[in-house]
């Protein structure tokens, strides 16, 4: 006697998916199989399911997942061992996400060498650039080294420096250019080609393994189906023993072939999916190791290039620091010695030079002298470096001071203005610098240059005023001293005046008799006058005597303006003063 299980069960017992293929189909738990004490009810209708039939319902519910959803989902299927490996990403719908992973890290493979070779052209090409600048402007620095003055130049020296480094940093980069090329975007890819075959096979295999279990799943349906169709027809006839004989055929069969496929789906979810999907990690470790192997070449390259160009850099910087102007100044100065001892002419002061009478000797042809012949009785008197006043001059000290000092005035407050309007431009200049509007900056260095020239023009004016006040107002001050002087001296002279007229009047004394047939009246006249004349003459021609010595003593007179209204003698001839009359003077 044979016990007979439904054949709904066993398909729902023995198909069931291990724990590690997927966590929701082993919490749903194989249901119960029934025993012999309760025997299914014949009048229950069969359950006819199939994998395949599962596998899509999943697929399809899976669809309907938000990606939100499916990425926690494959966080807490990749946690749940603790390891997060890609063994636990065995579930058929997480294929797809498997393939477009393994996908992307090729492109960035790809990308990542595609990169690097652009890369590499580009720091050759700069690099051949850098070294055609520095050749060029080698040549133009051999020419100023021909023009420039011979001695040392801090200023020269860091840009001979800067150029320098410039060659140094033109062969940098072609060293970079060389490792990024030959050792990082070439290699790149020749190291990772096998590994993307390696991953197609593998997810082609995976494909061939699926559709085997397919079939023998296929196989099992049918077989269940026939295991099934024995199963009622026994029902229908239970003393027939062909239909039992139909039966046990049909149920060895089905457990037969349920064996089978269970034996390949433990093995392959189990043994061979586990190891396909160990291989696809380690394809993508070996990709991580090569793809940041070569970056790590890359980037170590350019740090030692980077270290070393800092290096150098900050020695041409601290020798940017270290330039002085005024040192590069001292060793021109120096290499233009022995400087010349004495001032340009265009620099020296003028010295004050008399004209000098011309030498007459015997080499002289009288006949090529212009003019009388000089000799030192008629020559004039010799003048110094100072204004002469005299009533034949026409110049005006007092009117002339004032006029110079209006201009000088006027001058200044013009110079005072000029230096506000420069500060203010300065000012204005430096914040557009600080802001990068150059070109009011040049703007403005335009305006600036045009005020400092007009400065320094009234600078060099206001001296010459200066020059020329300052000698007026000498002359000035000895006028107004000279002028008190005479005032004071005019009241006692002109006691001592008086009173040689008197002198000369009672020396007027009249005869005792006429002479020669003349009367007594007009020889008293005429003796009268005579004496007189006389007495005049002989005081005129002391005083002339006397200013002659003086003369050559004081060389000139020294003549000012008056506002006398008596008779008032000179104070080194002892003449009557005498002039012309002008408003307010005389």
């Amino acid at each position: 006697m044979y016990v007979i299980f439904p054949a709904e069960d066993l398909v729902e017992l023995t198909l069931c998916r291990p724990p590690s293929a997927s966590n929701h189909q082993s919490s749903q738990g194989p249901p119960p199989c029934p025993t012999p004490a309760s025997p299914p009810s014949p009048s229950r209708p069969p359950k006819v399911t199939s994998k395949s039939k599962k596998d899509k319902d999943q697929n399809q519910r899976k669809k309907k997942l938000s990606k939100q959803e499916q990425q926690e989902r494959n966080v807490k299927m990749a946690t749940a061992t603790g390891e997060g490996s890609l063994r636990e990403l065995s579930h058929p719908s997480l294929n797809d996400q498997l393939k477009n992973h393994n996908a992307v890290t090729f492109k960035l493979v790809r990308t990542v060498s595609d990169f690097t070779q652009e890369l590499s052209q580009m720091y050759e090409q700069h690099a051949e650039e850098l070294a055609l600048l520095v050749a060029n402007f080698r040549k133009k620095n051999a020419e100023l080294r021909k023009e420039r003055p011979a001695c040392p130049s801090s200023l020269f020296h860091t840009w001979e420096t800067l150029l320098q480094e410039v060659e140094v940093d033109s062969q940098a980069h072609s060293d970079i250019a060389s490792v990024f090329g030959r050792q990082v975007s070439r290699p790149l890819l020749e190291r990772s080609f096998h590994r993307k075959v390696q991953s197609r096979k593998v997810f082609a295999h995976r494909e061939s393994f699926e559709l085997v279990v397919n079939k023998a799943e296929e196989k099992l349906a049918k077989a269940r189906q026939d295991y099934k169709a024995s199963y009622l027809g026994h029902m229908a006839s239970p003393s027939n023993t062909a239909t039992l004989a139909a039966y046990l055929d049909a149920h060895n069969n089905y457990v037969t072939q349920l064996h089978a496929t269970n034996g390949m789906v433990e093995t392959y979810s189990h043994e061979t999916l586990p190891l396909l999907l160990q291989e696809l990690e380690e394809v993508y470790s070996d990709l991580c190791t090569t793809l940041t192997d070569s970056v790590l070449q890359g980037a170590e390259v350019i740090s030692t290039r980077a270290t070393e160009q800092a290096r150098r850099y900050e020695v041409l910087s601290s020798q940017c620091r270290g330039v002085t102007p005024s040192s590069d100044l001292v060793h021109f100065v120096r290499s233009l010695s022995p400087l010349p001892v004495q001032p340009h002419p265009s620099h020296r002061l003028r010295l004050f030079t008399p004209p000098q009478p011309p030498h007459q000797d015997n080499q002289v042809d009288p006949s090529m002298v212009d003019g009388p012949p000089i000799n030192d009785v008629n020559a004039p008197p010799p003048l110094k470096n100072e204004l002469v006043v005299d009533r034949l001059a026409s110049v005006q000290v007092r009117s002339r001071y004032e006029t110079l000092r209006v201009e000088a005035a006027e001058l200044e407050t013009q110079i005072k203005q000029l230096q506000d309007a420069l500060d203010t431009m300065a000012r204005i200049q430096q914040r557009s610098l600080e802001s990068q509007l150059y070109n009011k900056v040049n703007e403005l260095q335009e305006d600036i240059s045009i005020k400092k020239f007009d400065l320094r023009t009234a600078q060099i004016h206001l001296a010459a005023v200066r020059a020329q006040k300052d000698l007026f107002a000498s002359k000035l001050d000895s006028a107004e001293g000279a002028s008190g002087r005479d005032r004071k001296m005019s009241s006692s002279s002109t006691g001592s005046m008086k009173s040689k007229w008197l002198k000369a009047f009672k020396s007027l004394k009249t005869t005792s008799g006429p002479s020669n047939g003349t009367s007594p009246k007009e020889g008293e006249k005429k003796n009268q006058m005579y004496h007189a004349v006389s007495t005049i003459i002989a005081m005129r021609k002391n005083g002339r005597d006397s200013g002659l010595n003086l003369g050559v003593e004081s060389t000139v007179h020294q003549f000012q303006e008056y506002t006398y209204k008596k008779i008032t003698p000179c104070d080194v001839c002892s003449q009557v003063l005498r002039g012309h009359t002008r408003q307010g003077l005389k």
